[in-house]
């Protein structure tokens, strides 16, 4: 399979100031249309820097695609890189100015446009120019020896467009590129490791490549990529394995959105220290407002009491991060908004408020049906956010098995 690179451009990367999300999204998408992604690389701003990367990643490569640096200010050096790597004078391009001249009339009418903007408009004079819907920067395309340099901007959803309609072109660039056949499967509450024990042989590095991501949202998915008749067998396999455990969906949230619409049922949520996180994970999925009723942040007690009817002395006797309370807040929440599952949450987010009877990180999580409430006690690790995202998950995850229990 041809080779493709990727280098993400900025200070704010290597300082940690900007996380690169964008080199994962480049990499899933050239590696769908069949380029082996053999490394990533983060550089700095500094064009001598910008160069030396540009050159090596040449070397070997395709394609080489350049996420960064084509901003406005003087820090924004990608296509002076590329015009000394590719030995090829820098000019301003009047197709490039007319372009940032017409962005600016349409989303900043009457707003003169400012001349540092023309440092958008330089390209090496052998390189093409890349369209850009989204935003001022056009992209650049060019040749350092026999590999093609794609260099987009950094902002994501500029990035995102931009790379779709380089990849409309690879056929072009890059003759006898194949996409292999790539198949998903997805499971939860089963563990990384519980899960090797029982597919052994199985995650294998060709013919098909199989390989496992743990999701930070509660689900674990096994990708195969390989020949149609490679992947078929393995997923096969894999499935077989994992059958008790298996999803739907790539994920908890959309498939209990796309189990509850399929049998019009719905849920509804009560929420103490996640904050909401747990219909944030719903509502990201397209659909979920045929199934998610209603939302509360029960934060203090006494909403837990007015609101869904949670008896004080209950809390007075077991505390408000209780399996008594926990269960009490899914039950009135399903009863308060009429739905078909109820899941609740309450626990100890952090940083601080600990103790050693309760440390930060515990949670009880419950789902409750018109049959049978269930609660579980969980312990997260990590800062206030990480401890909100998987409480969510693993409420989420109380909820599905609430449902397939239901099902039954």
């Amino acid at each position: 399979m041809p080779i493709a690179r990727i280098l993400a451009i900025g200070d704010e990367l290597i300082l940690g100031r900007t996380v690169d999300s964008n080199s994962a999204h480049i990499a899933q998408r050239l590696s769908d249309v069949g380029l082996t992604v053999d490394y990533a690389r983060t550089v700095g701003d500094g064009e001598t820097a910008i160069v030396r990367a540009l050159r090596s990643a040449c070397r070997g490569a395709d394609l080489v695609l350049c996420s960064g640096g084509l901003g406005p200010t003087e820090d924004d050096r990608t296509r002076h890189a590329l015009a000394r790597a590719m030995r090829s004078p820098l000019r301003e391009r009047p197709a490039a100015w007319r372009h940032i001249a017409g962005w600016y009339a349409q989303y900043r009418p009457g707003a003169p446009v400012p001349e540092v903007n023309r440092r958008q408009a330089l390209f090496p004079e052998a390189a093409a120019m890349l369209a850009n819907d989204r935003g001022t920067a056009p992209g650049l395309l060019g040749k350092v020896g026999s590999c093609w340099v794609a260099c987009v901007p950094g902002v994501p959803h500029e990035m995102e467009a931009m790379v779709g309609r380089i990849l409309q072109r690879l056929p072009r660039l890059v003759p006898g590129l194949r996409a292999p056949t790539v198949g998903e499967l997805w499971f939860a509450g089963l563990g990384e490791s519980a899960a090797q024990e029982r597919i052994p042989g199985l995650l294998s590095e060709r013919n098909p490549l199989v390989g496992i991501t743990v999701s930070e949202v509660g689900h674990i998915t096994l990708r195969a990529v390989g020949t149609p008749a490679q992947v078929k067998r393995r997923i096969a396999q894999l499935r077989s394995a994992l059958s008790p455990w298996l999803l739907p969906k790539a994920g908890l949230g959309p498939s209990l959105v796309h189990e509850l619409a399929a049998a019009k049922a719905t849920i509804a949520c009560a929420e103490s220290c996640t904050a909401g996180h747990t219909a944030a994970q719903l509502l990201a999925v397209p659909g979920a407002s045929e199934v998610l009723r209603e939302s509360l942040i029960a934060y203090h007690a006494e909403v837990k009491i007015a609101r869904l009817g949670v008896p004080d002395a209950l809390i007075r006797q077991h505390g408000v991060v209780s399996e008594a309370v926990v269960r009490a807040m899914a039950e009135g929440m399903r009863r308060a908004a009429g739905a078909t599952i109820g899941v609740a949450t309450t626990g100890l987010a952090g940083p601080d408020g600990g103790t050693a009877e309760l440390p930060v990180g515990t949670v009880w999580v419950a789902a409750a049906t018109a049959t049978q409430t269930t609660a579980r006690k969980v312990r997260i690790r990590g800062s206030r956010t990480r401890v909100q995202q998987r409480a969510a998950a693993e409420a989420l995850f109380e909820a599905w098995t609430a449902w397939k229990r239901n099902a039954r």
